[in-house]
């Protein structure tokens, strides 16, 4: 059990780290898109139905684009109106005011559905999200050989907490009190991660047959991009349709309308239940009349809805949001932490060895690195210039730019002997973006005040600050 828990928990470990930090922040992608366009306000007026025809020439353009735009409507979580549409890459919005309809000057910016989609893909679409799936397999034996090894001990090893003991009895202990206690929420990511996704791992065709598809070119069409546009006759009025929608679906219970060539499906928001059930109303974009009420009440679509439901937290308040969140965090602890004691209980007999330089070079791009990445995502989107060409895709590339050199820079200083040294530089440079987040918050959002209600501004802030002032000290012990 303890081989079994130490290898696959290194292999799978510094992916399941990115993986949990990544869900932890995307159980606030809303709140985060928020802090990434500081242009729009912490709050905003009642939203009024009668506006949403303000957004329609907005969703025309797109869909002559050959887009599928959808608006989200108002919620607790973001008061404002957004017309969004994914172009490829990344989910891009515009958002409106909720009160008069009108367009609000933003910034555009791959925003908080980055880490959604890094989250479950890491950006390399189905072979991405087979990958995940697996190490959510691996997360299961290793959770399970976990609580086989300390059984025997579980009361007294989470009581005690030693952070000034030994390196490796304090390392022990922060892996133990970090896994422990969030053992239940850790083994309910794994299983309904898993079973969202259990069709990558048994798809409903062959995997020769899809790698076939890779290498089998592609038809193209002599008909120029410009014929392929389609004609987007004039959209219906969205306020009756609202109303119809509201009818069958109940009171304020549309979160989303969905803008297709032959349909507009209001569909049921995600924060009604436990249930995603994905439930929708749909209406002609031509003249507006009604055309389907889809609802899938099977069993089996019920537990898949269920599944999705737990794991996605889309229909929980803010405080079990924010446990969530906590849990997430301290699964990417127990990760990172399992990691170290896996490479400090070996340093000594094969420290010297090309194998274990690159694991612990690998450590280091995956840990702090991972980190100094995403702190360099949130830095480049204050930094960029607003009006510079393709800005979502600048930030989204310096997300991965500094991922990469501080990766290149840990391996190169591990082959060179001087690990502590890029387990050294690379936490302070965390910390002190960290730590600074919040100087460059006040700096480039207007309208600051000290006056209202915590936002979601000072939440992102605190819990850059958290994180900057654990990585200095992290690196002032080693």
């Amino acid at each position: 059990m303890g081989w079994l828990h130490a290898w696959i928990g290194f292999a799978a470990g510094l992916l399941l780290f990115c993986v949990f930090a990544t869900g932890s922040l995307a159980v606030f992608d809303t709140e985060l898109t928020r802090w990434l366009q500081p242009e729009v306000p912490p709050q905003a007026a009642p939203f009024s139905a009668q506006v949403l025809d303000r957004t329609l020439p907005t969703v025309r353009d797109l869909l002559q684009q050959g887009e599928k735009p959808f608006i989200t409507l108002p919620s607790m979580r973001d008061p404002f109106m957004r017309v969004q549409h994914h172009d490829g890459y990344e989910f891009l919005n515009v958002p409106f005011n909720p009160q008069t309809g009108e367009q609000i000057a933003a910034r555009k910016t791959a925003g908080g559905t980055f880490f959604y989609d890094l989250h479950y893909t890491m950006r390399t679409g189905l072979y991405g999200e087979t990958i995940i799936a697996v190490a959510g397999l691996a997360l299961l034996v290793t959770l399970g050989s976990g609580i086989i090894i300390h059984l025997k001990g579980l009361i007294p090893d989470l009581l005690l907490l030693r952070p000034f003991a030994a390196r490796l009895r304090a390392w022990l202990d922060v892996h133990v009190v970090a896994g422990v206690p969030f053992l239940p929420f850790a083994i309910m990511m794994a299983y309904t991660g898993t079973f969202i996704r259990a069709r990558t791992i048994f798809p409903p065709v062959s995997y020769i047959a899809s790698f076939e598809t890779l290498f089998t070119p592609s038809s193209h069409s002599d008909v120029s991009a410009e014929e392929e546009k389609p004609s987007v006759s004039p959209l219906p009025s969205l306020p009756p349709l609202l109303s119809q929608a509201e009818q069958t679906l109940g009171d304020k219970q549309v979160g989303q309308i969905l803008f297709l060539t032959d349909s507009m499906l209001f569909t049921r928001t995600d924060m009604s239940g436990p249930l995603l059930t994905r439930e929708h109303v749909d209406f002609s974009p031509v003249d507006g009349h009604f055309l389907r009420h889809v609802l899938l009440p099977t069993p089996v679509t019920h537990t898949q809805q269920l599944m999705e439901g737990i794991h996605y937290a889309r229909w929980t308040g803010s405080g079990l949001r924010w446990m969530y969140f906590l849990s997430g965090v301290m699964g990417a602890v127990m990760f990172a932490s399992g990691s170290v004691i896996f490479l400090m209980k070996r340093r000594k007999q094969s420290g010297g060895r090309i194998m274990f330089r690159l694991a612990e070079g690998l450590a280091i791009g995956s840990i702090p690195g991972f980190l100094l990445a995403t702190l360099a995502f949130l830095w480049a989107n204050r930094l960029l210039p607003v009006s510079l060409a393709s800005r979502p895709l600048a930030e989204v590339h310096s997300f991965f730019v500094v991922w990469g050199v501080s990766a290149i820079a840990g391996l190169l200083l591990c082959f060179y002997g001087r690990s502590r040294q890029g387990w050294k530089i690379e936490l302070s440079v965390l910390g002190a973006l960290s730590v600074f987040l919040t100087p460059l918050d006040l700096l480039t959002r207007s309208g600051v005040s000290i006056l209202h209600a915590p936002t979601v501004f000072a939440a992102t802030d605190l819990c850059a600050l958290v994180l900057g002032l654990v990585s200095l000290q992290v690196a002032r012990r080693l």
